[in-house]
């Protein structure tokens, strides 16, 4: 999953056989698999959506909450499986086996290539661990929930998984040791450490948990059951009936090949004669559906819904390659978007009820980053919202990020932090000096620069440098080689339209601090008196009301977007637009 801007991670086919035919795929429960990534597995259940349409699939994924993804071009034959998931660019190709039950293949994903395998099931497998010790952990005003998964094996053995259920995100492994009732647990993936003590019945241990940061009470219970996760509250999400109508559209972009599909609302309030101001909403980075719905949040169907009450015509569409709309994500670029923007900036001109004098931009981070590119091309835009708009490049950006997500998150041991920070520049900067260059040429210069950090221990060097070209990579893509080096503030010098820029006070992705002062800068160069600048206290980059900012609260706040955020931006369009 991504939010926003995209972080800095190392991780997270037609074919000529005769398909299988609709019966047989109707008697086929499902297929399970473990992936495993080294620090992590992930248990994938992949199934028929539902028991009416057996051409569409899905993906549970087991330690991600049972997130589903939908399933793009799955091929199911005598001999192969194979899908894709283009929300989060990963492919699976694999041979079945002769008797049909097995099939053995790679899962690619975003410059990483593991080995992975399904079997035919019945139903989705029982999770069965020999122990499940669960626990709350209060981190910065919030409690956790998290488990430990004990499997015993046949020489007596024993594999662990650490689960954070809380932020559904699990399978990481974990190393225990019990000697005298004293408990240490390891987790390599998350830096974090248990230490504790058995009560005399066996039935909870009693510690610290430390995690590149202060020590922190746990007591882990005995349970006979994983706790069932709860599901999300999301009381902003709009539900019908509307007091506005809402159509499913498509349109092409300005590229040829690309056709876009969304959702348009339209005001029923009384139409003014020159036809009701419009707003396109742009998604943030990653692939991202039309609502640009992230751990259940949908801000963009809550932003559309509060500016069409408000008499606002809403355009809120896929990203290409996404959903239901057409090309080729992976090779695209923030100009590529662009593009697609200025596409539905053309259909919108057409629409009865639409001013066409009258369209303007919303951008989420990347979005607001586009939004500038668009306005200065399109002198018709009639003003743009940039929300956690970057104002200095994508290098500055990742610097700064990582270093704030991780503090947020209650890191503060600096040789923690400085690790990353190092990581960072150093593979930031071989990709900048070597821009025609690829991950595996550079890995080298990489291992070289980064030797200090290096694993001693032989079997953790391969996952060490599988992680380095994964970052490689990713940072090799012509998405991140734009976004290195792209200036925004540069463009918005250029920029004439009213400009509303918000940022959010605890925003860890798009610091307001490195951000707004830039941004200022740039519309006092570019003359723009219609322009509005503000931080917003006590919001994150979702503009979620916050405590700390950390990605973790995302998923455990109950709000998606502020309410008085969003009467800010209704309250200053309606004002730019009568």
């Amino acid at each position: 999953m991504q939010f926003g801007l995209r972080a800095l991670t190392f991780l997270v086919l037609m074919l000529v056989f005769p398909l299988i035919s609709r019966q047989s795929l109707a008697d086929d429960a499902g297929w399970y698999g473990i992936l495993d990534v080294g620090v992590r597995e992930f248990r994938f259940f992949v199934q028929p959506k539902s028991e009416n349409d057996q051409e569409k699939w899905q993906l549970v994924s087991l330690d991600e909450g049972d997130a589903k993804f939908d399933l793009d071009d799955v091929q199911i034959t005598t001999e192969t499986l194979s899908f894709q998931i283009r929300k989060t660019a990963a492919t699976f190709e694999g041979r079945i086996s002769a008797d049909g039950q097995k099939a053995d293949g790679r899962w690619k994903q975003r410059g990483t290539d593991f080995p992975l395998s399904f079997r035919k099931v019945e139903k989705r497998p029982e999770d069965k661990p020999s122990e499940i010790w669960v626990g709350d952990l209060s981190v910065l005003f919030q409690k956790l929930k998290i488990q430990f998964r004990v499997y015993r094996k046949a020489d007596g053995s024993e594999d662990v998984r650490f689960d954070s259920l809380s932020q559904q995100a699990g399978g990481f492994k974990a190393v225990r040791t019990v000697k005298d009732g004293a408990w240490t647990v390891t987790v390599e993936a998350v830096k974090g450490t248990f230490e504790g003590k058995a009560s005399a019945d066996g039935k909870s241990v009693a510690g610290k948990w430390s995690q590149g940061g202060p020590q922190l009470d746990l007591i882990l219970q005995r349970s006979e059951t994983t706790p069932e996760p709860e599901k999300p509250k999301r009381p902003q999400t709009p539900v019908p009936p509307f007091p506005y109508t809402a159509t499913e559209v498509k349109f092409p972009s300005l590229e040829e090949g690309v056709v876009l599909a969304g959702t348009l609302t339209v005001p029923k309030t009384p139409k003014p004669a020159s036809g009701f101001p419009a707003a396109i909403l742009i998604s943030g980075s990653g692939p991202q559906d039309r609502d640009e719905t992230l751990l259940d949040h949908k801000p963009f169907a809550v932003i559309a819904d509060a500016l069409t009450r408000r008499g606002i015509c809403v355009l809120r569409f896929d990203d290409r390659g996404t959903a239901e709309s057409t090309g080729d994500f992976a090779k695209a670029t923030s100009e590529n978007f662009a593009s697609d923007v200025e596409g539905a900036i053309r259909f919108l001109k057409t629409q009865k009820g639409v001013n066409a004098k009258q369209i303007g931009l919303i951008g989420h981070s990347e979005g607001g980053l586009i939004a500038p590119m668009v306005s200065v091309r399109n002198s018709d835009v009639a003003w743009i919202v940039l929300l956690a708009g970057p104002a200095v490049n994508g290098a500055e950006i990742l610097k700064s990020q990582g270093r704030l997500i991780a503090q947020a998150e209650g890191i503060t041991d600096t040789s923690v932090l400085d690790a990353q920070t190092k990581s960072q520049d150093v593979l930031i900067s071989l990709v900048l000096q070597n821009p025609k260059a690829s991950a595996e040429e550079l890995l080298p210069k990489a291992m070289e620069q980064l030797a200090d950090m290096a694993p001693k221990e032989e079997s953790k060097q391969a996952e060490f440098k599988a992680e380095l070209t994964g970052g490689l990579k990713e940072l090799s893509s012509p998405w991140f080689r734009f976004f290195l080096v792209h200036d925004p503030g540069a463009v918005l010098e250029k920029v004439t339209c009213p400009v509303l820029a918000l940022n959010g006070e605890k925003d860890t992705q798009v610091d307001p601090k490195l951000n707004l002062p830039r941004l200022r800068d740039a519309l006092k160069k570019a003359g723009n008196d219609s322009s509005a600048v503000e931080e917003i206290p006590g919001v994150n980059h979702l503009f979620q009301t916050c405590r700390t900012g950390g990605v973790s609260e995302y998923n455990t706040i109950e709000e998606t977007v502020a309410p008085a955020v969003l009467t800010k931006v209704a309250d200053w369009i309606f004002q730019k637009s009568h």
